[in-house]
């Protein structure tokens, strides 16, 4: 008996490890409209006194990789539309936001980083202050459950970084956007 109480954590390793001695995590990046996941090599070698402090730290990065490829799964949005010059949150937009705290609540290792971004109407200043005021009022929301507003950050990118080419109302529409980057806690 106490030798399988042994053999359980370390087949759970390997398990999680793979077979070839090395492990792949996989990292979630979402820019609309695509989700791209791509496989990173994340497992290095060191001296066997580091090895179970790499091996925890291996074991809470899988845990929260595999939670973030189901929540991507899910019908859940990652990035957010809103109105000309506008920054409200409505009903639909609200749902969202909570379907993203739930997970971040189940979830205490994992970061969000809200960017907001802006069409390429207006002045840099106002679209980096609007795209600010987009992210500010989704962590607002997420802020109401206890706990997570401390693990939001909030970037503003204006209109530098459109995800849409073009001079009218279909790419300006597309670029009136807020997104969610999940990121490993610090």
């Amino acid at each position: 008996m106490k030798n399988t109480l042994l053999i359980l954590p370390f087949l759970a390793l390997l398990a999680a490890c793979g077979t070839s001695g090395s492990s792949k995590n996989i990292i979630v990046e979402d820019r609309n409209p695509e989700v791209i996941a791509r496989e990173t090599s994340s497992f290095e070698w060191q001296d066997s006194s580091k090895s179970a402090k790499n091996s925890a730290n291996f074991s809470a990065n899988s845990i929260e990789n595999i939670a973030l490829t189901e929540l991507k799964s899910s019908a859940v949005e990652f990035v957010l539309y809103f109105s000309y010059d506008g920054f409200d949150i409505d009903e639909a937009t609200t749902q969202e936001i909570i379907k993203h705290a739930n997970f971040m609540r189940d979830n205490p290792k994992i970061d969000l980083r809200l960017e907001g971004h802006a069409d390429e109407r207006g002045t840099r200043e106002y679209n980096l202050a609007l795209g600010e005021n987009r992210a500010i009022s989704v962590k607002e929301v997420l802020g109401l459950y206890q706990g997570l507003s401390a693990r939001v950050q909030v970037v503003s990118y204006g209109e530098e970084n459109p995800v849409a080419a073009g001079h009218n109302e279909s790419a300006w529409a597309k670029n009136r956007r807020v997104e969610f980057i999940y990121q490993p806690s610090k």
